[in-house]
This record gives C-alpha cells, structure tokens and sequence, in this order.
C-alpha cells in the first residue's frame, strides 16, 4: 500500500514538474522590448546570428558569423501578442523561420517570405544573466547552435531540451539605429566630371575595361582621360542625383538595390530605383560625399586604398573618412551643337564615298536583320545600296535602306569614336537622325544628332568619329538613283478609323514599313476599353504582379503565400493597352502563333534556347509534338520558360508515392499557396497520366492547341487576356496565366528566337485588338510609389497598432485590439508596406499591410444620386472621408454616381460622408447634404 502511495506521489510530482515546463514554454508576456537586435550566441559573444552571404532569397541558410555589423546580422523583433514574437532580418526583410514548418529535432532555420504560420512565431524566453531561450511555437523546440560549435558558418536548428545549454542561449544586443535619413540639396552643377578620390588626387571612378555591359565593376584609377572616367551629373530633384558614365550611358548602381555595409558599386541600365539615386553632399574644402538613397550609406574606396582597381562599394559611416570624399572634376566639352538646315531633297540616292567615286555605302550581305552591318562596296545599283532620303525637322534627316526598310543608326546610340553604324528598325531615337551638311564641290558631310560626330569611313566599314568634316573619309556625295526591281513585296496598305481607333494606324504603319513581310489582321472586340479593364479588374486572382512590384501597380495585400500581388485597374490597364506595344519586339505578343512555320521555325532554333535549361533534350519531343498538331514550337518553348523559368520549378518533377508525375506547362496548377499550387498541377498531371517528361510535353501541346490556339485565342496577347466571347466561355474567366506580364515577357522570348535564327522578317501574321471608346493617349505604366483610391482591408492579427505615421517610431495613435476588424485603407505603397487608414470616426493614421488583408467593398447601400451643390459650383470627391484626404475630381452638379454607403462615416469635419462610384467604376467620398436620390 506504501509502495502505491510513493509511485503516486512520483507521478503527481513528474506531472507538476511537466505542467511546469510547458507552463513556463508557452510565455505570455513580453520579455524584450520591440526593436533592432543582433543576436549573440553564449558559446561566444563574438558570434551572432546572420543569413548566409547577406542573401535576400526566401530559404537562405541562418548561421553564426563573426560580429561585423552587416545588416544581415541585426533583426528586427516585434511583439505580437500572446507570447510571441517575429524576428525578421534588417537586410531582406524576411523572417526567422523552421524550414517547411518540420518539428523534429534538428531540423533547420532559414529566412523565408512572411506567412504568418507557427514556423515564424517564437518565444523569447528569459534564461537569467542577460540570456534568453528562443523557443517555436510549431514544435516547442529550442534555436539551437549546432553541435555548440563556435566556428564561423555554424548552423543553427531546432532542438528539444530545456534551454539550460549554451547552445540554446542567446543575447539581444540592442542597435540604436540612425534613423535621421540625410537630406540632400542641389550641391554641383548637371554637367560632366571625372570624379577624384580624396586620398589620391591623380586617382578617379571608372568602369572596369570600359566596359559597357550591365553589371561592369565601378573602381579607381590613374586618370586618363578616357570615357569610362567621365560622367554625366544630373538633378533630379528632391536632393537626389544620377551620376552615369560618358561612354556607355549607364547609371552608377547599387548592387541588386542591397543595403548591407560593403555592397558593390557597378554600372546598370537605367531602373529609377533608389539605387540609382545619390545625395552630393558638401563636405567641405572642395569635396563631397556621395550618398546612396536605397541605404542612408556612403560611397566608399574599399579600405581606403589608393592602388589602381580597388573597388567602390557602400558602407555605413559619418563622411569624415578619406576614403568617402570626392572632388568632382568638371569636363569642358564642346557644348557647340551642330546645326542643320535643309540641304537635298527627299528622294532616293547612293552614297558615295569621296575616298573612291566607284564605293557606296551598302548594307552586308543584302540582311534584313536589324543590326546588319553598313560598310563601302564597289557600286552595282542593288537595292541594299539605295537609301530613302526624308528630311523630318530642325536640320534632320532620316535615312533608310530601301532593300530593308531599315534606318541608317549609332549602334546602340552610343557616342564614342569608331562606334559602329548598322541599320536598325525604326525607333526615333537620335541615333537615327542625321544632319547633311553641305561642305561643297558637291560633297556632305553626315552628322550624327546623338553624339555631334561624323558618318566615317574607316577601312571598308561605316562608323562614326569626332573631327572637323574635312577628311575625304567624312565626306559623301548624294547621287538620284531609281528602286531596281526585287522580290520585296508590297507593304500591307493599313485601313482604319484613326478618330475612333487612336494611335493604331501610325504605329502599325511604321511596322509594315520596316517589315513589309508582316500582315496585320484586327480583332474588333466591340467592348469599351474602360469595360475590358473593369472586367479583368474584377477576376482578381488572375491578374497578379510579382513583390516586386508596389505602389500603383498593386491593388491590396498579397494573395498567396508565394508573394504574388493582386494588380491595379492601372496595371491592367498598360498591359491591356494593344498601343503600348506595337514596336518591332513586343508586337510578337499579338503573333497568330497557331502554326508551324517552315523556315521561321527550325530545330537549330529550338535547340540553340532550349540549351542549358530544363528543357535540354527534350528539342525533338518539342518539335515533332508542334509539327504534328500545327503549333508554334518558339511560343511553346516561351510559354515553358515563362512558366518554370530556364531551370524548371516545382511542377516540372513532382514525386507521389515511388513515382514521378510531370506538369511543365503549370496545366491546373492553381491555388492560393505554394502547396495547393503543386498539389493541383500533381492531381492534373496523374489525371492525364503525364508520368514521363514527353507525355507532358506532348499533352501539354495539345491542351494549349485545344483549348486555346483552335479556340479563338490564338496569340499571347489573347491567352492572357479573354476580350472574345466567341471561345464560347464568358469574358475576362478563360485565362492561361496568372502573371499580367505574362505575354509581355513571353512576346520577348519568342523575339529573341526568331532574331537569333535571323528570321525577324518571316510572313507573320499579328491580330490586333481593337476596342471602342479608348483615350486619345496611351495608358500610362504605374509608377511604383503609392496607390490611392478606397479599399476595405481587415486586421489579421490582435492588438494592431494605428500609428501617426508610416514607420515603427512613429506613435500609437490608438491599438485595434479585434482581429477581423474592418477598416479603410485609402493609401498603399508608403514606405513600401504601410497603409494609410481611416477609422469610422475621421481618425486617420498608418498601418503595416503585414497585419492587413483585402476584403471585398464594404455596401451598406445601392441607390443611384446626382451632385446637387447650393452654388450649382460641383462638389469635390475625395479618396476618403474628410478634408484632410486627397481630392480625385470636382464632379459638377448634375453627376450621377451610385451610393453604396451612406450610413458608416458620420459627422467628420462637419459632414456625412457618402462612399460612391462613377460610372467609369472610380469610387470616392464626398458629403451625402451635396447628393440627391434619383428615384
């Protein structure tokens, strides 16, 4: 009995003691304060936690690294209720995260996207002496060092234990951060300089090699006057510069926009990022420090070494350094301008070369290729050596290659001496425009407008060089000459209404010129443009824009867990715009592509883009599938890589059981999160019995042929977007991706194609949609900033905080403690992630869209009104309700709107507020004593 009486005493005490232990796991108070930390590990307090090479992707391993004040050893920790805490990374904003959510031990911890499970949400427990425990909610399991090794590159899991061991206690070292962010000013003059570093006044910024690829290295060395050590200084306004380089017109660029301290500094094509963005601050005495906007930080010489090719990058600091001051040189160029008047009349002509009577210029080879080459042969009247002569404007002329229809051009429109001349389509850049300027005796000479230089002739071949037009190799004769007969054919003769189609005609024209080959046919789709937009608005989910995208191209919060964005009505609205995209590459997305086309089409050509992807192969599966049902095999390989991006994704490969399924095309693979998404291409793919790479490819052939290219929805453009009910399904809901860009950067793919294969000038065939009632100007790209216009958006969390502005220093203007909270979001994109809210009662504050979700339009009503103001003066409509909110319009009395609620913001500044929509689908708020009820 004694002996019962001690075992359940033990078990009462191993239960108490296990009642202790979850208890004192499952913390439900704050034990730090919300902040910027780096995270040391006991084992050694020289070692914190860091995301492996300061990666930004979602799964980059975490480990343990020497101390050395990267942004990608600070997180920043935020509270969340209930016990919990996010920990997210200062360089990538991504989260502290179990791999795959796994609760065994071992398992790993990386950075991942936000997604609001368990496998982000963590204790942070106290553990005595300044230490803590970091404990997850999925498992209950302790970050872990591995091993407690101390080595740099250690890994850090998840392990079950009771946070006694070094190896699972941490310390928060708290970071003030600088959170001044550097105002500038206009310092210095637009202008060309060389750039002098302040440690070696004979040293200057230059690109590497005088290269002009994207991606070139920015380092120092001995001035030499060369292009590649000038650049251009331009204000932009709001205190920010752009600095690019005289020789090849490139920006000075921070590495893929990072912020981390010892980011590299190269030369990239224009983007409008801030990482393109530079503040010129005086720094006393002649010299300046240049400080990047993507990072508050400073352009830096690396170590502060004055050797030639030691590298530019940013790091944090004060500007004090030697190593962060520049002189700016100024260049004296030759600001005088070439002038041109009208000297010959439009016409037909050879050029002829006055270093030989018998030599005109010429095209190589007779190619239509944009890019062929223009170089002097021994005259023999073919058509490559006639040009079409047109005088244009303000001393310029065109001039263009009669075999081809393409334009005399600068290659690349660069403005270095001996830059070579070839023949390009049509673009109206400067590059093609020419002054021809009488030197006498019946000779010109040819200037370039983009670079104020000379049409040379340098051995056999066509360049442009500086000098004074008196050299015989600068100077050319035009003699009248006749077309010769040839197979060109006959340019299409393009018939429409101008007034009611703006902007297609001329566009179009300018096509058929240079690709006399091509034929257009129109697709009158008979719905207004405003409709078409409206409808494909409304089928939210498929149109998405990637994270990378923000302010006006995205309509609410993201929609999977994958990071895809809802896109804007004006986002939609550019991509749907036929106009945006009628040049001689983007055309490609209105291809009838529902044919084989012998000759455009070759197995070399597939083979040479299918190389080094995942397509590799698999050339002749593709190319017998497309042969045999008649399809395009460079769209079919275009909507592959657009799908599964060169080295195949997910659904390519999927594993159920011992057997492999295969999905390349993305066929049923739809879904609101990663899992659902490969879950449903996997049921497709076992439904179609795809267990074979080639029985993919050719089923997915086919479903494409079936139920798009013979159902009426026979090009790119049309495969993304459902604007003809003659398919039979209704409009805007028969759509074959998600991605808006999707037949933008697939038309791109299918160019690249037929350019490499030289077979641009193919008999293609385009489709043109037409619809009714569009704008005489184009529909304008969204800017990535903000958006405004209402939505309602709910809290998806507890105790969310309103603050008085778009940061986390701001002040707490009042805490949502009910999660499902509906509010008024009437700005988004601030800062990139806030929201910019209003409550029921006029209080207007700001909100992180990382505890916001969209949700349908709040309607408490639905009754048609007409403005009705007292002074018959209109009456102004806001983005929300309140004086103190954006106007969209003055509507003027007599507007009819639609009322869809009257009842929830009451006496704000003095008025009830009506939400209402116009009847081009714009909703605003105005006061409801300025509106009355058409019954």
């Amino acid at each position: 009995m004694l002996q019962k009486k001690i075992r359940f005493i033990l078990l009462a005490i191993l239960i108490l003691n296990l009642f202790i232990l979850i208890k004192s796991v499952n913390a439900t108070t704050q034990s730090i304060s919300d902040g910027m930390y780096e995270i040391e590990t006991k084992v050694d307090s020289n070692k914190v936690l860091e995301v492996i090479d300061a990666s930004n992707v979602s799964g980059a391993n975490v480990q343990i690294f020497t101390r050395n004040n990267a942004k990608c050893q600070k997180v920043n920790v935020k509270y969340m209720g209930d016990g919990y805490y996010t920990i997210s990374f200062a360089h990538s904003g991504k989260y502290l995260d179990v791999a795959n959510g796994k609760k065994a031990d071992h398992t790993n911890v990386w950075q991942c996207n936000r997604n609001t499970t368990d496998a982000q949400k963590w204790i942070i427990k106290d553990a005595g002496n300044g230490y803590y425990n970091i404990i997850s909610k999925c498992s209950n399991t302790y970050l872990t060092v591995a091993g407690g090794k101390t080595s740099n590159c250690t890994n850090i899991e998840i392990c079950t234990g009771d946070g006694n061991n070094n190896s699972q206690k941490f310390k928060f070292k708290s970071i003030q951060t600088n959170t001044e962010v550097i105002q500038g000013t206009k310092t210095i003059s637009d202008g060309m300089y060389q750039i002098e570093i302040k440690a070696d006044s004979s040293k200057v910024l230059e690109v590497i090699d005088a290269s002009n690829v994207s991606g070139a290295n920015v380092q120092i060395f001995t001035r030499n006057n060369a292009k590649c050590q000038k650049v251009n200084v331009k204000y932009m306004g709001d205190g920010y510069y752009t600095i690019s380089f005289a020789h090849s017109g490139k920006y000075l660029d921070v590495a893929n926009g990072k912020k981390a301290d010892h980011t590299n500094v190269w030369q990239c094509n224009r983007n409008t990022t801030d990482a393109q963005k530079w503040i010129i601050k005086d720094a006393g005495n002649g010299y300046y420090n240049i400080i990047s906007k993507c990072s508050n930080t400073y352009l830096t010489v690396a170590g502060g070494k004055t050797s030639n090719c030691t590298n530019i990058e940013i790091c944090t600091g004060d500007g004090n350094n030697n190593s962060q001051k520049f002189k700016f040189k100024s260049i004296q160029t030759n600001t005088e301008v070439i002038q041109g008047t009208k000297t010959i009349s439009d016409g037909m002509y050879q050029i002829i070369t006055a270093l030989d009577a018998s030599k005109v210029i010429n095209v190589a080879n007779s190619s239509k290729i944009s890019g062929g080459n223009v170089q002097i042969s021994t005259k023999n009247n073919e058509n490559n050596q006639k040009v079409n002569i047109k005088y244009i404007e303000n001393g310029y002329y065109t001039i263009s290659f009669v075999h081809s229809g393409m334009y005399l051009d600068v290659a690349d429109g660069k403005k270095d001496d001996n830059t070579n001349v070839w023949q390009c389509n049509g673009n109206s850049s400067d590059a093609q425009k020419w002054i021809i300027k009488d030197v006498g005796n019946g000779y010109y000479n040819i200037i370039s407008k983009c670079s104020n230089t000379y049409l040379t002739v340098s051995n056999s071949n066509i360049v442009i060089n500086s000098g004074k037009g008196t050299e015989n190799a600068q100077k050319f004769k035009f003699e009248t000459t006749t077309k010769t007969n040839s197979t060109t054919p006959t340019p299409q003769t393009i018939t429409l209404d101008s007034a009611k189609y703006p902007l297609y005609k001329e566009k179009i024209e300018a096509l058929v010129k240079a690709h006399p080959n091509w034929n257009f046919k129109f697709l009158y789709t008979g719905i207004k443009f405003s409709d078409a937009v409206a409808g494909e608005y409304s089928v939210r989910k498929r149109n998405l824009v990637p994270t990378s995208y923000g302010g006006e191209w995205i309509s609410g919060t993201t929609l999977y867990d994958t990071g895809w964005y809802g896109a804007s009505e004006k986002a939609i609205a550019y991509y749907m715009d036929p106009r945006n995209f009628l040049d001689d590459i983007n055309v490609f997305q209105f291809q009838d592509v529902n044919e084989y086309i012998e000759g455009a089409c070759t197995i070399e050509g597939i083979r040479s883009k299918v190389s080094g992807t995942f397509l590799s192969g698999y050339e002749n599966d593709i190319n017998g599938a497309c042969l045999n049902t008649n399809v395009n095999p460079y769209y079919i390989i275009a909507r592959l890589i657009q799908e599964q991006g060169t080295k195949g994704g997910s659904t390519v490969k999927m594993k159920d059981g011992d057997k492999y399924y295969y999905n390349p095309f993305n066929i049923g693979a739809s879904g609101d999160s990663t899992s659902q998404v490969i879950a449903n291409a996997l049921a497709y793919a076992k439904k179609e019995g795809w267990d074979t790479m080639q029985k993919a490819l050719e089923g997915g052939i086919h479903f494409c042929k079936v139920n798009w290219l013979d159902n009426y929805q026979n090009t790119l453009y049309q495969n993304k977007f459902d604007i003809d009910s003659t398919n039979g399904t209704s409009l805007y809901s028969h759509q074959y991706m998600q991605n808006l860009l999707g037949a933008y950067s697939e038309a791109r793919t299918l160019y690249s194609m037929y350019k490499n294969t030289n077979t641009v000038d193919s008999k293609f065939t385009f489709i043109i949609p037409l619809y009714e009632n569009m704008d005489k100007t184009v529909s304008s790209m969204p800017s990535n900033t903000t958006e405004s216009y209402p939505i309602n958006v709910k809290t998806t969390g507890t105790n969310i905080n309103l603050r008085s502005d778009a940061n986390t220093n701001s002040s707490v203007i009042k805490v949502i403690e009910t999660k499902g909270t509906v509010l008024l979001s009437v700005q988004r994109g601030i800062n990139s992630s806030w929201n910019k809210i209003v409550l029921p009662d006029g209080t207007i504050g700001y909100m992180s869209s990382t505890y916001l979700a969209q949700i349908d339009d709040v309607k408490t009503c639905n009754y048609g009104a007409k403005v009705k103001t007292n002074d018959g003066d209109g009456c102004k409509i806001r983005v929300g309700p309140g004086l103190k909110l954006d106007m969209i319009n003055v509507l003027s009395d007599g507007t009819q709107v639609t009322v869809i609620d009257d009842t929830t913001y009451k006496g704000i500044d003095g008025y009830d507020w009506y939400r209402v929509m116009l009847s081009n689908g714009i909703q605003g708020f105005m006061p409801g004593q300025y509106l009355a009820k058409v019954n």
